[in-house]
Order: structure tokens, then C-alpha cells, then sequence
């Protein structure tokens, strides 16, 4: 243990991979001297001093990894880390320290792609210190910082919104304040599509707050998560702001599954609460209107997607909920979910997915046979074993 403790911090020419190994030496330990381990890792979080790199690595590993641990000592460390959170309470008003663990949270990794436990553990941490937090003022303060940062890469934008929904468990009315007062921010307005040539601000270059309102819809996701038994009173001030931002922000893909991966979160509170099934929601057929775009926007060369399903899931979630909808708004979503998925696909694509088949259909084109210009229509003649070849119209 103290060969791993000595090398964690160490500098060499390796840099992350030599503290990492170290750092993995130490995990390893957890399985045979757990007390030891946690008793070490408690006391670097406490010394009001921000720990070192390795350390948040130990404990992102340990958090990320359900098998490191068996029943007993995984409640346990959970335990420890709730806290080791209360007792980090009173760093939040050290500048030093707070400088510190925001330059952790967003100094870029080397990929931006890649998932570091030591950042996600960080994002979670800082959710539940500030969970822990009485002061309003001081949760207030550390978010809005929080959000004031880039929001260029989806790491980043899925641990802000995790640090969000943390604290919402415990202080949803500052939370939702500090929401509304971002959404109302300059820079939020210059990243959405109906303000971007009326109001000054950055530049297009500059990507740290493109995606931001991306962000803030995962944020209300996560809200919608944290708030349980309460997200009744919240659900259709949760569902307008979800809107807002699906028809005024910029639209790509990005935007796209922020918006789905919020309103599952949404869909899954809603379905744990009791009192679900006689509440009237009132944002529910503006949520479905969204959802149509969505389903008419995917694009018809790709055989499978992911937010196709996603939204139907969503949709389905929806039609269970009151009030129930008209035949008219009934009829048009029926309609727009079966040209989205039973829709022909583009020629090409067709082609390009024959090689799925260990038969593939021979795909043809019919001339036109209508005025000149008309659409050729797409033929398949199907060879089936001990059939002869026919062609089909699809």
C-alpha cells in the first residue's frame, strides 16, 4: 500500500499512465484492506487542501466499478463518500480550493471523448457537497460559476447537468432559479437560432457556449430525476423550458439527443410516481408536436437509428398520461411515426445495407412510365431457395 501511495503522485515522463498504474495498485488493495484504504482516501479529502489527481482517480474507479466491491463494504463506501461530502461543506467558501476543483472539472482531457473516472466522480462529489450545503446563496453562487464554463464537449455537458440534478435533490427552488437565470443570460441568447443575429456576443467561432442550451436540457432532465415525489408540481414548468429550447435552439444532433435523453429522464420520474395517472398535464401535446418534427427530421437513407426509438418510447410514455389526446392529434401521430419507420429508404442505402443478407434482394429500377420527370420507382426481385426469382414492387 505504500509503494502505491508513494508512486500515485509521483512525476515522471509517463505522466497519467504511471500515477494511473499506481492509482490501480491501490484499487486492487480495496478488496483485502478496505477500512485502510478508505480511511486514507477520507483523509486526503479532508486536509482542506484540493486532492491530488490519483486520489480522484482511486475514488472514480471504486465509484464507476459495481465489482470492486461486494454488498457490504459498496454500502459502506457510499456511506463514507455522503460523508466525506457534509464534511467538504466548508471548502466551498475556500477560493483556493474552489478555483481549484472547477480547474479540475473542465481543464480539457486529451481526447475530450473519453470517459476519466476521476471527472465523472468529481461531477458527482460536487453535486452532493452542494446537496449538503444549507447557504442558498453559496449553492446559487457555485452553479452559476459552474455553468458560466465551457460547454463545447458532451462530457462536459452531461457532468454539469449531473452536478445540476444533484443539488436540485435538496435545493430545487435555487436550482430552478438558477436555471431561468442562465436561459436568460447573453450568451444563452446569442446560442439560440431566434436571437443568434440580434443579440451581441461571442463570436461563431467561438464553441464554448454553441451547445449550452443543450446542456441546460440535460440539466432539467436531471432535475426531473433528483426531484422523486416532488416532480408533480414541477412537471409542466419542466416540459415548457424543455420546449423552449427544442424550438429555439440551433437544430443538430447534438440538441436532438440532449432534448430525448431529457425527457426519458422526465418520462421515467413520471412513471415512478404514484399520482401520475390522475394528473393533468397540460404540456403534453406541445411536448407530442416537438416529438413529431423530431420523427419527420430523421433521415430516410439510414435503415436504423437510435432516437427513432427513443422517441417512440417517449411517445408511448406519453399516450398513458392525461388528458388523453383528440382523434385529430391521435390520427396525425399515428401517421408521422409510421412514415418515419415504414418509410422506403433512398435507393442508395438500400443497396448499401444489401450486404446484411446472406441472400440480398436484387434491387432494381422500374422506368418511369408517367410524364417525364416522374420519380423512378424502386423494385426488388427476392431469389428465394427453391423458389424461382420474382420481382416485387416495395
Amino acid at each position: 500500500m505504500q509503494l502505491a501511495l508513494e508512486n500515485m503522485t509521483k512525476s515522471t515522463e509517463l505522466e497519467d499512465m504511471y500515477q494511473n498504474a499506481a492509482s490501480d495498485v491501490l484499487v486492487a488493495l480495496c478488496r483485502h484492506s478496505w477500512p485502510e484504504v478508505a480511511q486514507h482516501l477520507e483523509t486526503e479529502f479532508l486536509t482542506g487542501v484540493f486532492p491530488h489527481r490519483s486520489v480522484l482517480y482511486v475514488m472514480g474507479t471504486l465509484s464507476s466499478h459495481e465489482e470492486l466491491l461486494n454488498r457490504e463494504d459498496r454500502a459502506r463506501w457510499e456511506n463514507l463518500l455522503a460523508q466525506v461530502a457534509a464534511k467538504s461543506v466548508p471548502f466551498l467558501n475556500t477560493d483556493m480550493w474552489s478555483r481549484e476543483l472547477l480547474s479540475a472539472l473542465t481543464t480539457p482531457s486529451r481526447t475530450q471523448q473519453e470517459e476519466l473516472p476521476e471527472k465523472t466522480f468529481l461531477f458527482t462529489f460536487y453535486g452532493m457537497v452542494l446537496q449538503a450545503e444549507e447557504e442558498s446563496t453559496t449553492v446559487r453562487a457555485h452553479l452559476q460559476s459552474l455553468l458560466e464554463t465551457s460547454h463545447q464537449w458532451s462530457k462536459q455537458r452531461e457532468g454539469i447537468a449531473l452536478t445540476v440534478g444533484l443539488a436540485a435533490s435538496r435545493h430545487l427552488n435555487d436550482v430552478w432559479a438558477i436555471l431561468d437565470q442562465f436561459g436568460r443570460s447573453g450568451p444563452i441568447k446569442w446560442s439560440l437560432h431566434s436571437f443568434s443575429l440580434k443579440v451581441p456576443g461571442p463570436t461563431s467561432e467561438d464553441l464554448r457556449w454553441k451547445w449550452a442550451s443543450s446542456t441546460i436540457l440535460l440539466a432539467y432532465g436531471q432535475v426531473a430525476a433528483s426531484a422523486k415525489a416532488h416532480i408533480l408540481p414541477w412537471v409542466d414548468n419542466i416540459l415548457s423550458r424543455m420546449i423552449f429550447y427544442f424550438r429555439y435552439s440551433s437544430w443538430d444532433e447534438t440538441l436532438k439527443q440532449s432534448f430525448l435523453t431529457a425527457n426519458l429522464r422526465l418520462m421515467g420520474a413520471i412513471s415512478r410516481n404514484e399520482g401520475a395517472h390522475s394528473y393533468e398535464f397540460s404540456q403534453i401535446s406541445e411536448l407530442l408536436e416537438c416529438l413529431m418534427v423530431l420523427m419527420e427530421k430523421e433521415p430516410q437513407d439510414a435503415l436504423c437509428t437510435e432516437s427513432r426509438p427513443q422517441a417512440l418510447h417517449i411517445i408511448s410514455s406519453l399516450c398513458k398520461l392525461r388528458p388523453p389526446m383528440d382523434t385529430h392529434r391521435k390520427s396525425r401521430l399515428l401517421s408521422t411515426c409510421l412514415r418515419s419507420v415504414f418509410a422506403l429508404p433512398l435507393l442508395d442505402a438500400l443497396e448499401k445495407h444489401t450486404c446484411l443478407f446472406l441472400e440480398p434482394p436484387n434491387i432494381q429500377v422500374r422506368p418511369p412510365q408517367g410524364p417525364q420527370g416522374q420519380s423512378p420507382r424502386v423494385w426488388a426481385g427476392c431469389a428465394a431457395q427453391g423458389h424461382s426469382r420474382a420481382g416485387h414492387s416495395v
